[in-house]
């Protein structure tokens, strides 16, 4: 399938502008929180690198039947991208440890680029149907570092050497790649409507259950180690929010599959509303350092 326009400049534009947006509100100090509060950050990487993709090789090829084994990696592409600037926006918005969701965001998007080619790749070698494409993990880790890594670094620039730069452009900065992610997944299912028409009922509760069960075992990771009520908040929706638009990249631009891309299609548009979910309970609720959850007028 050759390249259009869309997966070839359209979403890696996205992704780059929501990297971007990213580095605007790291330092170099969040990445130092690893040292000085190590348990909140490990848990929350255990989540995120271990939890998720068990979570994806599950729904993806255990607990649905979809037309194509091809759907199935979709799923595992998309646990293997976790994280991203909406995390710690719903972060903040739900009262949680900003610190720690800000952390988490800034180890993954550095690690991603070198584990999610190699993690791929591994996926390929043992699933009979993918074994016919070629993945060179030297170009898609060259990629996923031009298109993510880079664009943080930039990000992170601007926001020390130019900080009032970087607080005026953070809002129209999030606006503008919240924007282009819709329009990128409104363009992807005009241009894939047959094979998402085919398989709209079983990818969708699909989707629905994979956010469920994400969202789920951030909080459950989180209460079972007695951490924090702001810092059970910030893993909930770390390991429960996915990039999206990145496992759009490696599905639509740097493989090329319809099939791949309709796990991030969906997800990306059930997380937002089960997200916003999330933090209308988390508001309504009283999180106790992992031992309960109790009405706040109790």
């Amino acid at each position: 399938m050759e390249s259009s326009f869309l997966s070839a400049v359209v979403l890696p534009l996205a992704l780059a502008i929501i990297m971007i947006g990213i580095g605007l509100e790291l330092k170099i100090s969040d990445f130092t929180l690893l040292f000085k509060k190590p348990r909140g950050v490990i848990i929350g990487l255990l989540g995120q690198m271990v939890l998720l993709p068990i979570i994806g090789y599950m729904v993806g090829f255990y607990l649905f039947d979809f037309s194509s084994p091809l759907i199935g990696v979709g799923f595992v592409i998309l646990a293997l991208a976790p994280g991203g600037s909406t995390s710690n926006l719903m972060s903040l918005l739900s009262k949680g440890d900003l610190a720690l969701s800000v952390s988490l965001t800034a180890f993954v998007s550095v690690i991603t680029p070198l584990w999610m080619p190699f993690a791929i790749a591994l996926l390929f070698s043992n699933i009979p149907e993918t074994k016919g494409i070629e993945l060179s993990y030297v170009k898609t880790f060259t990629e996923l570092f031009v298109v993510s890594f880079i664009p943080i670094v930039i990000g992170m620039l601007i926001n020390a050497k130019k900080h009032e730069w970087s607080l005026k452009l953070r809002k129209p900065v999030k606006i503008l790649s919240t924007i282009f992610l819709f329009l990128v997944i409104i363009a992807l299912v005009i241009k894939n409507k047959v094979v998402i028409t085919a398989n709209l009922d079983t990818v969708g509760i699909a989707s629905i259950v994979m956010v469920t069960l994400t969202f789920l075992a951030g909080f459950l990771l989180a209460r079972v180690f007695s951490l924090s009520g702001k810092q059970i908040k910030s893993i909930t929706f770390e390991v429960g929010i996915q990039n999206g638009t990145l496992a759009l990249l490696v599905t639509a631009t740097i493989l090329g599959i319809p099939e791949m891309t309709l796990a991030a299609i969906f997800y990306s548009l059930i997380m937002f509303v089960y997200g916003f979910a999330v933090i209308g309970f988390f508001n309504m609720k009283k999180v106790e350092n992992g031992k309960k959850v109790e009405l706040c007028c109790a």
